[in-house]
């Protein structure tokens, strides 16, 4: 054998060697007991049941919705320092122009009594509550209610009035003819025509007409005579109302006396109203057959008011005595 074939061999033999030992250095492969195996295989079964009874039930029309842990879903939280944002800003209320508030009955306080056509002055005290002054172009006009002869309106003040101040507002009245509660109500108006709201400027009154004094279906006065027309006594028993006095025949008069009035008031029958009413005179009457039927309204000098009207006057003959013949009414004084 050549010397070349003799180190081909131990060349090749040097390698198969080499190659075994590191053969026989590889970890071998261990199978575990089929025991551990049967374990294995039945933890991982039930783990895969549980999860799938964890996943929700879907109902219909109801999409599969991801698992996502919340530790990875939470919201960050941060700390934001305060800043100074100012608040709303506060608008001032705008005071009304024309505005007034009521403060007093200066006169006639509510319930106050009257007699039918008994004439009165009511007198409020207002306080300009607005922030224009008030001139001589403001006025006071009737509302709604009773008027009681009230002027649809009136001039409150010939000046001016500035805001806050105090006015004292007065308007004539007049009692209705019939007993009962009456009430009216005024509003104030600027110069431009504005009517502007005001509360308690209203009159309310009580109208009760007063009781009989005396009274006489059948009163005598004789020509020359005097009568006293509080107690219906001719001779008077006290002091005399009027006289029948004839200067003449063809000129008889009935005359007050002491500070009595008398108005003829016709055929028609006059009312407690319409005597209160009435602007008594201290003239004379003419009596005449033409005063026959007529109402005659009287204030004695007692100041009682009354009525009477005229039945008879006989005889017909002016030339002899006549007798007047009345039927009055004498009412308390109120």
């Amino acid at each position: 054998m050549s010397r070349m074939q003799k180190f081909f061999r131990v060349g090749i033999g040097s390698i198969i060697a080499v190659l075994l030992l590191a053969g026989c250095n590889l970890p071998s492969r261990v199978n575990p007991p089929a025991s551990e195996f049967a374990l294995t295989i039945a933890a991982e079964t039930i783990e895969a049941q549980m999860t799938l009874n964890a996943q929700p039930l879907l109902t219909s029309g109801t999409a599969p919705t991801a698992t996502t842990d919340p530790l990875l879903t939470q919201n960050p939280q941060f700390t934001v320092a305060p800043t100074n944002t100012p608040g709303p800003s506060l608008t001032p209320t705008e005071e009304p122009c024309d505005s007034a508030g009521f403060d007093k009955d200066v006169t006639v306080p509510d319930g106050t009594e009257m007699t039918p056509g008994e004439e009165f002055t009511k007198t409020w005290r207002v306080i300009n509550q607005g922030t224009c002054t008030w001139n001589s172009g403001y006025s006071l006009v009737f509302d709604d209610g009773d008027s009681m002869n009230a002027p649809a309106s009136i001039q409150i003040t010939s000046g001016t009035v500035s805001p806050g101040a105090k006015l004292d507002i007065s308007v004539k009245l007049t009692a209705p003819g019939t007993p009962g509660t009456y009430r009216g109500v005024w509003q104030l108006r600027n110069d431009s025509g504005a009517i502007f709201s005001i509360e308690g400027i209203w009159a309310e009154i009580e109208v009760v007409e007063p009781d009989v004094f005396s009274s006489d279906t059948s009163f005598e006065i004789d020509q020359g005579e005097q009568a006293d027309m509080d107690d219906g006594s001719s001779p008077p028993s006290d002091v005399e109302d009027f006289e029948f006095t004839a200067p003449s025949n063809d000129n008889k008069n009935l005359v007050p006396l002491n500070g009595a009035r008398f108005l003829a008031m016709g055929e028609d029958e006059p009312s407690y109203a319409d005597c209160n009413q009435a602007a008594l005179e201290s003239d004379e009457i003419k009596i005449s057959s033409g005063l026959v039927g007529d109402w005659v309204c009287f204030i004695t000098n007692d100041d009682r008011l009354g009525k009477f009207e005229v039945l008879t006057l006989t005889p017909a003959d002016i030339s002899q005595p006549q007798t007047l013949e009345i039927d009055y009414i004498t009412w308390k004084t109120p």
